[in-house]
């Protein structure tokens, strides 16, 4: 049997400075689409709603239903658009949120799942609001 040796490159790592260059542009993305909701007549009833270490990025009142809101920023999408992103396992973290969510205020109203995408950046930005991008039936 041949011996094989191989040899991975490891991952850049990014530097602190790059990281909070990120979270700020994902914060602003945020307000973006916070603005955005409020906009459109949404009511936001909370930002940054955690359970653990998962978080929902908005829950919103739309006309008698409230909008569990996963907020996607890119600078580009030239590997994968902001809604891929939200993976299965992305998905499944954000159902959880959102029960524990309805659970502990006592929330009545039907729910469901929007991806807003923000892509660009400065007076450069598109704003992609996908409604009911996934629901509770398709897991």
């Amino acid at each position: 049997m041949a011996n094989v040796k191989f040899h991975f490159a490891q991952p850049k790592e990014r530097s602190v400075k790059s990281r909070q260059g990120a979270k700020e542009y994902g914060v602003t993305g945020e307000q973006i689409a916070a603005r955005y909701l409020e906009d459109q007549g949404y009511v936001i009833l909370d930002r940054n709603y955690r359970r653990g270490h998962k978080e929902v990025d908005i829950i919103a009142l739309d006309h008698g239903e409230i909008a569990v809101v996963e907020v996607k920023t890119r600078m580009s999408e030239e590997y994968l658009t902001a809604e891929q992103a939200v993976d299965h396992q992305k998905r499944q973290n954000i159902i959880r949120v959102a029960d524990n969510y309805v659970r502990a205020n006592r929330r009545t109203e039907p729910v469901r799942f929007d991806i807003i995408a923000i892509v660009g950046s400065g007076t450069n930005v598109e704003i992609r609001h996908t409604k009911n991008a996934f629901n509770v039936m398709s897991f």
